[in-house]
């Protein structure tokens, strides 16, 4: 019983493939914007944290989580991406460089380690956010970080849920600045490593295709547990062979769900029961959008249901270009496209299992 409480962990669970991969990019000067992508809840955000939390002293972390936040306007994302400090010491000096451009400005950057956004001044928050100009934004933060690198550390900025920013509009979209921005980091200047996180994977297959990006970034998957490594994780907590196949078969590698597994394992409760209880949940929910779809659009219910055929006797397929019907599913959270591979899977093992059974009741 006294293993339970590390089952938190189980989204790094065997991570060590995509860890080494993450470490040897840091090994070596910024070249690439990183884009960490996968399905939602393939634990993406487990891994990136474990490894800030495990990285180095000589390592400087800025973190910034987009998640569960809405990005009405620059504004708000301003908000997140800095945290007010009193204009002293360091940030003094660097406010005294960038209204007088000296070039002998004394470093002083060892106070940080794992930062949860840039620090500021609030005088000086307050005149960014009056000029709503991106780039005031970034010089500030590109002396931050040129002071990281005089003190002989490795500035790491990591962006989760990036694609929070992509509808805010300065002078044409937000975005495009900071892949600008991202791209002087590692590309022109490689003085600080860029990873970006996302889910989203209608977002990661559009910057896939950018012009702006080709050359200049690196794509990771991060996606569910195959068979061996969620079995291997289900039998760590004393889970039945019988148990594991039932879970595989209808939960697949999510690490979320092994995780509620291992819940219900210890609060004594029926497996089987609750696997059924989760896809008569999951089944309800991708048959009210696809029904509603029926009675508004039978043009895109037909579309939709086309694409679900193609799961009939398939776990995945390739596909040429992401039609309107993908696009749609997606939006919704039931399917996943993977851009680097061309390939489309449902978003979980469970929404595959409920998109069958919702074709044999068609037929």
């Amino acid at each position: 019983m006294n293993e339970i409480g590390n089952f938190g962990d189980i989204g790094f669970f065997d991570r060590e493939k995509e860890k080494e991969e993450i470490l040897s990019i840091l090994k070596f000067k910024p070249q690439l914007i990183n884009f960490i992508y996968g399905p939602i809840n393939s634990g993406k955000t487990t891994l990136i944290t474990n490894l800030i939390e495990n990285l180095p002293d000589n390592y400087v972390v800025f973190y910034i989580n987009l998640r569960e936040r809405t990005f009405p306007s620059f504004m708000e994302f301003l908000n997140i991406l800095f945290y007010v400090k009193p204009e002293k010491g360091i940030f003094k000096k660097i406010m005294n460089k960038l209204r007088s451009y000296s070039p002998d400005v004394i470093s002083d950057m060892g106070h940080l380690g794992k930062a949860f956004g840039f620090p500021i001044p609030e005088e000086t928050l307050k005149k960014i956010f009056s000029k709503e100009n991106p780039n005031d934004a970034f010089v500030y933060i590109l002396e931050i970080i040129r002071n990281v690198k005089k003190e002989g550390r490795t500035p790491v900025l990591i962006i989760d849920e990036l694609q929070k920013i992509g509808d805010i509009k300065i002078n044409g979209h937000l975005i495009y600045e900071v892949f600008n921005f991202f791209i002087r980091l590692t590309k022109e200047l490689h003085i600080c490593h860029v990873f970006a996180l996302s889910s989203d994977s209608l977002f990661i297959e559009k910057i896939y295709n950018e012009a702006i990006l080709q050359g200049r970034s690196n794509y990771l998957l991060v996606d569910d547990f195959d068979e061996e490594t969620a079995k291997n994780f289900l039998e760590k907590y004393g889970i039945s062979k019988e148990e594991q196949e039932i879970v595989w078969n209808n939960f697949g590698g999510k690490p979320g769900y092994l995780s509620d597994i291992v819940n219900t394992k210890f609060r004594g409760k029926n497996i089987n029961k609750e696997i059924q209880k989760t896809l008569k949940i999951s089944k309800g929910q991708i048959e009210e959008i696809i029904y509603a779809l029926k009675d508004e659009n039978e043009e895109m219910f037909n579309g939709c249901i086309d694409v679900f055929e193609k799961f009939k006797n398939s776990d995945n397929f390739d596909y040429l270009n992401v039609t309107k019907y993908i696009r749609f599913l997606v939006e919704k959270n039931i399917i996943f496209v993977n851009s680097a591979e061309k390939n489309i899977k449902a978003q979980s093992r469970i929404n595959l299992v409920a998109i069958r059974e919702i074709l044999k009741e068609l037929k």
